[in-house]
């Protein structure tokens, strides 16, 4: 009868299909412990001629019965993405988990060439050297995708139960960047740049990165995405990385990943090449402060305005384009601006020669119409959102730039890399040059400390030798 009874019962599950759990609510008999074990196990209920004399042997069948449950629909296999083949042409196994026609990807670490792996059978093939070792880690992360999966609703949170409190890569690097975010309207800039190298990174490797799946070959494709496929320039490529290691760095801060497992212990970055900065000599900025109607550059245009803002900045000790921008008319008085740097916050309070204070004089009246700004490059209102003002800031910088490149045809002066930043350049290469005060230039520019300054004016050393060999040996 005992007998009669198990195999309807089995004949049921076996109706049911699929995987189903077997959960240790009970104390099971001996000859049930190999499925209801300390650790709860899979058995597919499908498979006859190995569950069904297990259960039909079991003599406290009946107390078991209702810890038999089924499992979410969600599918775990693996799956080898041939398409980020490496360059010794092996590729990665993944973990695919799958769940309302949604999948995820868990890295498993294991590559092998595509020749080695039967998508078939799931497995490394035999004739592999390490088939047996790499066989048996992916079978680890399977029963862990299994587990995980008991409790997931969808393929995401599966992964996310996979991945732990750390989370993925990805995860990690969104929530840094709402910490910038959080930061307000200082951080827009920064916020834009690590929002860019996020999509560099999953452009290059995937949307979901796990911890894991970053090592040294991966940053080398990434890389190499920047370089080739963004055409970034190799101070570009190197300012990526320098950012992703930076998110690396505080995630180890964090605990969210391991020491031992940054990537960039094993990684050199690529060298930067040395940048040639655009600088004009004293004689061209005034130039470009003489022309007028004459030279074609009409009265009260925006032109006028571009070319005045450049000259002021020059004189200004350097101010960089949306410190002038947001200048108050306030904020200039006893031949002295005083202001707070936007990039910083850094207080400023520079000198200013006479030709500065006739151009802050020119525009000084009709500052209270447009908000107190000095200049008429930004509206009234345009500070009440800090976002706001930097896109607006922005936007009005380009503009001045090609108004620039305009000017410098009038002028007779090479239009090609002129921008207003050049003003800053200038002025660091004529403070350089008529003081060599390394100290007072620094301060005039607002940098932290003399190593950028030095930094910054290392594209301008050329000139300094060939100054030197002028004064040595008397050169024509």
């Amino acid at each position: 009868m005992k007998n009669a009874r198990s195999d309807s019962e089995r004949a049921f599950l076996w109706s049911l299909g699929g995987l189903y759990w077997i959960r240790k609510e009970t104390e099971p008999c001996s000859s049930l412990s190999h499925l209801v074990a300390k650790e709860p196990v899979w058995a597919d209920l499908r498979s006859v001629e190995q569950v069904g004399p297990a259960l039909a042997r079991v003599d406290c069948w009946t107390r078991c019965w209702t810890h038999i449950v089924p499992v979410p629909n969600v599918s775990v296999k693996l799956y080898q993405k041939a398409s980020k083949q490496k360059a010794d042409g092996t590729a990665p196994v993944y973990v695919r988990v799958t769940a309302n026609r949604k999948t995820s990807l868990r890295s498993t670490g294991v590559y092998v060439r595509p020749r080695d792996w039967n998508e078939n059978r799931q497995r490394v093939r035999a004739s592999h050297d390490l088939a047996d070792a790499l066989n048996a880690k992916l079978a680890e992360h399977i029963h862990e995708a299994q587990r995980a999966a008991l409790d997931s609703a969808s393929a995401k949170a599966a992964k996310a139960a996979l991945d732990g409190s750390s989370g993925t890569l990805t995860a990690y690097f969104e929530r840094f960047i709402d910490r910038l975010r959080a930061q307000g309207a200082r951080s827009h800039w920064e916020v834009k740049k690590y929002s860019s190298t996020l999509a560099k990174l999953r452009g290059a490797l995937g949307d979901e990165l796990s911890w894991g799946e970053v090592d040294r070959d991966a940053l080398q494709t990434f890389e190499r995405y920047c370089r080739q496929t963004k055409k970034n320039n190799p101070n570009t490529v190197r300012k990526e990385l320098t950012r992703l290691r930076r998110v690396y760095k505080e995630a180890i801060r964090d605990g969210a990943v391991k020491p031992s497992e940054d990537p960039f212990l094993v990684y050199q970055k690529p060298k930067g090449r040395r940048v040639e900065r655009r600088k004009l000599p004293l004689a061209a900025v005034e130039k470009l402060a003489a022309l007028g109607p004459a030279d074609g550059l009409a009265e009260g245009s925006f032109d006028g305005v571009a070319r005045d803002a450049f000259v002021f900045s020059f004189y200004a000790g350097g101010m960089r384009f949306g410190d002038v921008a947001k200048l108050k008319a306030s904020e200039v008085n006893g031949g002295r601006a005083t202001y707070r740097m936007l990039k910083t916050g850094t207080p400023m309070s520079v000198p200013l020669p006479p030709a500065a204070v006739v151009i802050a004089d020119r525009y000084r009246g009709g500052a209270d119409g447009r908000g107190g700004y000095l200049f008429p490059l930004l509206e009234a209102g345009a500070e009440g959102d800090g976002v706001h003002l930097r896109k607006r800031i922005s936007s009005r910088n380009a503009q001045v730039n090609a108004a620039l490149k305009r000017l410098a045809v009038l002028a007779d002066i090479e239009p090609d890399g002129l921008s207003f930043h050049v003003a800053r350049h200038s002025f660091a290469d004529y403070a350089r040059r008529q003081s060599g005060d390394l100290y007072a230039i620094s301060k005039s520019l607002g940098h932290g400390n003399l190593q950028t300054t030095e930094t910054y004016l290392k594209s301008f050393d050329r000139d300094a030798v060939d100054g030197l060999a002028d004064q040595l040996w008397k050169r024509e």
